[in-house]
């Protein structure tokens, strides 16, 4: 890095022949690597231009037969400073520095524009101007600028306030406000001596604003002292880290926060600093948890009007405090039809701020892989709520039975106690044991299914109540699109598990022999032992060709006896068909929510949250106190 001399011709003016006149000589020296912000600020500083009001016009002529070159940018920079290396010389390529009133150039802008353009910014929604217009492509939104210089555009004072904010914690200074107000932002150092500042104010009385003056040098010594030194802020660490929180299974700890900073920024932040700012991201990204149940009634609204025939129900007690919630997707009724009817449900406990339970109904596709069937939030789990949820579950699903058959199965389980230790006694054989139960149940004997489920949705129960929700729509979403490309993928009749259980059985019924008694009854000897297996029904000795509806291993030797290929004798539900058609309804995404088209009596309902303890967002869990006692 070298330093370059350059001549600055100012308060002069341009003729026709693109020649610079009557104008007064100074000079200034930058480094070669200099970007557009430090070279129009210490232009700025050396001519004493105050860029709150005024912008700077910066050219030079390459050669006479070329009109000026204007530096608008970095890229201008460099290029010039390219040139300017070439001939170091103090008077070669000097600078024509032009001075324009701020607001004079609005005017002039809007003059030069037509009445017919709009120059409207869809996208940001700021007021119609042409000079607005003139900053469209270079407007930021993000606060996580990470480099700041003159000139820049943010969409609105409370951006680059922030952007400022994150800018001192990765440069370890600390500032303070010396004027704030609709029209301006203007800061400088703690350090009463320090000349280092900023100012941005607003474009033409918009919401943008724009930085007309930063200087970037701290003169000041105590410049990291007086970081540590004073209190960081968790909204500003926070801030810092919510890209990290965006995904629910990612697990960032403060511990990781902790070593983040110290890597990235060189920050050396205490266990509970680090914490502090984990539930400022938290809160950044997931608003307040109160608010969360509010948004449920125009949520509710947007699934029925986008989801045609599901069934969305939200229960509240008299005083508006929340109850329960249920939602059975459309897609899921549907796909019911081709799975069989044997359902697994179960309860969780949420872990947000007014905790909870979450309850689910699943079933098993065509593949053996989890089919969500319904999923229920309701303030704590006793007989009332699920009641609650069985009555919802059954208007949306009850027609898969006879009325009286599924009235007599929920009686049943609604006289199940799940906190019992004795549970498998006190609910019958029937509920665990296939050959006691009163439907064939096949393979789905336990709960395991609705314990994966439990498993995929840990890290989101920690959510408010409506990104969970959100959370478990897009799930369906995500799986039902992977589940329908694998199902196209399938080519054989029967889905993966009961293909390769059907493959297992093959193996078996090689090694057995068979003596057949009728046209469809047949005896199968596997050693000593002896099995008759009778294809009309569909049954075998052994019981597990009539339980699991796919032929066992001495089915399939009968089957090879007689020559006859199995497809027949299996399940319809196990097929690729019933595959393709579970999943043929697609879970399509929702609109944004700033694009709801919501009635006002919808969004002028009230939910509260549910009565009772609310954990605080000051809480800690164990793993946080550990932390804090090493």
């Amino acid at each position: 890095m070298s330093k370059i001399p350059i001549m600055l011709k100012s308060n002069g003016n341009w003729d026709n022949y693109g020649r610079f006149r009557d104008f007064e000589v100074d000079a200034i020296v930058v480094d070669d690597n200099a970007s557009y912000g430090i070279l129009s600020s210490t232009i700025a500083e050396q001519l004493s231009i105050d860029t709150s009001d005024k912008i700077i016009e910066i050219k030079y002529i390459v050669n006479e037969n070329c009109p000026p070159m204007e530096i608008r940018n970095v890229m201008g920079v460099r290029v010039y400073m390219k040139t300017k290396k070439e001939n170091k010389n103090l008077g070669s390529y000097p600078l024509c520095i032009s001075v324009r009133d701020f607001n004079m150039e609005l005017a002039i802008n809007n003059e030069s524009t037509s009445a017919g353009s709009s120059g409207s910014l869809n996208l940001l929604e700021f007021p119609s101007s042409p000079a607005i217009e003139e900053y469209q492509s270079e407007i930021i939104t993000e606060s996580t600028q990470t480099y700041i210089e003159e000139g820049q555009v943010y969409q609105d004072k409370q951006t680059v306030a922030a952007a400022m904010k994150n800018y001192s914690v990765m440069h370890k200074f600390q500032f303070r406000v010396k004027r704030s107000s609709h029209r301006s932002y203007w800061l400088i150092c703690v350090a009463e001596s320090c000349k280092w500042h900023f100012k941005a104010t607003s474009i033409n009385d918009s919401a943008m604003f724009k930085i007309r003056s930063f200087s970037r040098q701290h003169t000041c010594c105590l410049m990291d002292e007086t970081f540590i030194q004073r209190k960081r802020t968790a909204t500003v660490l926070g801030s810092m880290v919510v890209p990290k929180y965006c995904d629910p299974k990612t697990v960032y700890t403060p511990k990781d926060i902790q070593t983040d900073m110290l890597s990235e920024h060189g920050l050396n932040l205490s266990y509970m600093q680090a914490w502090r700012a984990k539930e400022k991201a938290l809160q950044f990204l997931r608003g307040n948890p109160c608010d969360s149940y509010n948004k449920l009634p125009k949520y509710f609204y947007i699934l029925e009007k986008n989801y045609p025939c599901s069934v969305v129900k939200l229960k509240k007690a008299a005083d508006d405090c929340f109850l329960y919630a249920f939602v059975a997707l459309c897609t899921s009724i549907n796909g019911w039809q081709h799975c069989r009817p044997v359902v697994v449900v179960d309860g969780t406990f949420l872990k947000s701020a007014y905790r909870g339970i979450m309850l689910t109904a699943s079933t098993m596709d065509a593949a053996g892989t989890i089919f969500p069937l319904a999923y229920d939030v309701v303030d704590s789990e006793n007989g009332a709520s699920w009641k609650w949820f069985f009555e919802q579950f059954k208007e949306a699903y009850a027609r898969s039975y006879t009325l009286d058959e599924f009235n007599e199965r929920m009686l049943k389980i609604e006289e199940v106690d799940l906190r019992v230790k004795s549970y498998l006694y006190d609910i019958g054989y029937h509920r665990w044991s296939r050959v006691h139960a009163t439907v064939n149940r096949t393979f789905t004997m336990t709960s395991n299914i609705a314990e994966s489920l439990n498993a995929v949705t840990k890290d989101a129960r920690e959510l408010p109540i409506f990104d969970l929700f959100e959370y478990m729509r897009t799930l369906l979403e995500r799986w039902t699109k992977e589940k329908l490309s694998k199902a196209k993928g399938t080519f054989t009749y029967l889905g993966h598990k009961y293909n390769k259980e059907l493959e297992d059985n093959s193996t078996l019924s090689q090694k057995l022999r068979v003596r057949a008694s009728t046209d469809h009854i047949h005896t199968v000897l596997d050693g000593v032992k002896r099995y008759i297996v009778c294809l009309e029904n569909k049954k075998c000795s052994c019981g597990q060709f009539q339980l699991d509806e796919l032929p066992c291993a001495h089915a399939l030797a009968a089957l090879r006896h007689r020559n006859e290929t199995y497809e027949n004798y299996c399940s319809p539900y196990y097929t690729r068909k019933s595959l393709l058609l579970t999943y043929e309804m697609p879970v399509n995404p929702l609109p944004d929510e700033g694009k709801w088209d919501v009635p006002q009596h919808i969004l002028d309902e009230v939910v509260k949250p549910p009565a009772g303890d609310k954990r605080q967002p000051g809480d800690l869990t164990r793993k946080d106190i550990k932390h804090l006692m090493k």
